[in-house]
Parts: structure tokens; sequence; C-alpha cells
């Protein structure tokens, strides 16, 4: 009898093991890779990338084929991090080529879907990026608080419609802890990320804008970190080391 309780409860270990997974996620506004210190140089964030070894990158601010970068940003900073997939998402057009967000990843995903976000003056928007277990969703708000509420209702309503797995949303705010869109945010969503360590600016951070969260499921935060490199970009970057247990299941 002794024996078939102790196989019984290897048995529910090994489920409980197999349900649970533990993630690096991390976000980068990049800047377009243009340095503080005048050297436009994409490389450096994708080196910070590559020593960091994140399971997915949420990035803003990359260019794709534009006058002032004449190629493809995210590409080139995804070969610098080691050969992770690059997905992107265009915001507007801009200088010929495109100008957006977009998302690396370790392993290659599933889907992708793009959505816009409210902001007349700069467009916006999310991306959505279906990984085996979990989603990501890169996303960088506008500068006006208005746009800022009404996308983080837009972002939950996405997140509404997402097959029944965790969902990470991590990106650049525009927006202080104590401020409508993030409180809303907390509403539905877990606060992964530090909001008590600044991001913003690189040089002397003395805000915190750059947020990851989590939705639908069990969130167990074992570190984070925030690099305070100064030189590659105006933002910092931060991760999170998650273990995500397995979503709830849907009552509809």
């Amino acid at each position: 009898m002794k024996k078939i309780l102790l196989i019984l409860a290897v048995l529910v270990m090994g489920v409980t093991t197999a349900e649970a997974q533990k993630l690096r996620v991390m976000s980068y506004n990049v800047k377009n890779g243009g340095g503080l210190d005048g050297i436009k140089d994409i490389t450096r964030c994708g080196a910070l990338v590559r020593d960091a070894q994140p399971d997915v990158v949420a990035v803003q601010e990359v260019d794709s084929v534009t006058r002032r970068n004449k190629f493809y940003v995210l590409g080139r900073m995804a070969e610098a991090a080691g050969g992770y997939h690059a997905y992107y998402g265009p915001t507007i057009p801009y200088g010929g080529g495109k100008y957006g967000i977009g998302v690396l990843t370790k392993e290659p995903a599933l889907s992708t879907e793009f959505h816009r976000l409210p902001c007349p003056r700069e467009p916006r928007g999310m991306l959505v990026v279906e990984m085996k277990k979990y989603y990501i969703i890169c996303t960088h708000l506008s500068l006006s608080e208005p746009y800022r509420v009404e996308s983080v209702k837009i972002i939950k309503d996405v997140i509404s419609k997402l097959k029944n797995k965790p969902v990470f949303i991590a990106g650049d705010m525009n927006a202080r802890p104590a401020s409508k869109p993030i409180v809303a945010f907390k509403e539905f969503a877990t606060l992964l990320s530090d909001d008590s360590k600044y991001t913003f600016p690189s040089t002397n951070p003395r805000i915190c804008i750059d947020y990851i969260f989590g939705v639908n499921g069990s969130f167990k935060v074992l570190g984070r970190k925030i690099f305070y490199e100064s030189l590659a970009s105006d933002h910092l970057p931060l991760y999170v080391d998650v273990k995500v247990g397995k979503a709830k299941k849907s009552k509809k």
C-alpha cells in the first residue's frame, strides 16, 4: 500500500511539474539602436540580450528598411542576440520603410497578430505572438493618457479572445505606476516587474515606464533584473524570471 501511495505521489508531482514552466521574459525599448554616445549600433542591444538569454523579448522602437536605417533593425538585433526568431509589428510608415515594435523568441512562434491602438499623432499597436504554452504581447503606448487608458481596454479585450493559456504583456507604457493606465492593467493583470525601480532615462533613471504583466495563469516571480546600461538606448532593459502555472479553465 505504501508503495502504491509513493507511486501516486510521484505521478502527481510529475503532472504538476509538467504543467508549470519557468520563463525569462524581457522588455527593451532600443531607440533603433541609437546610443546616447552618438553611436548607432543595434548589435549592442542584441549583445545584451545574448548575455541575458531570455526566452522572449518585447522590443520597442525599431525600423525596417528606412532611410535612416537601411536594413531590418529587428532582424539584425536577433542575429546579434544569438539567432533569435524575429517577429515584427509595423505601427507607421516612416522614411521609405516602416517603424514599430517586435518580439524576439528562442523558439519559433505558432502565430502572430497585430492590432492597432489609438493615437492620432503617431499610431500605436500591439503585437501578439503565440508560443506553444503561452502568449507574449509587445506594445508601446501613446504619450497621451486618454489614449493609453483606451489602449488598455483594447488589450484586455484582445486577451479575452485568445486561447486558454498564460499571457505576458510587456513594453514601454509611457505611464508611471500610479497612473490610470497602470491601475487599469492591475485590475486584470498581475504586475511581474518591479515598478519601484526606474527605467527611464537610462543615463539618470528617475521614472518607471517599462513593465511586464502576466494574465490568465498563476505567476511566481523567481527573480527580476534591470540592466543599468546607459549608452545603447535611452531606456533600461529589464527582465523577470517567472514560474508559470497552468492557466485557469474558462467558465464560458
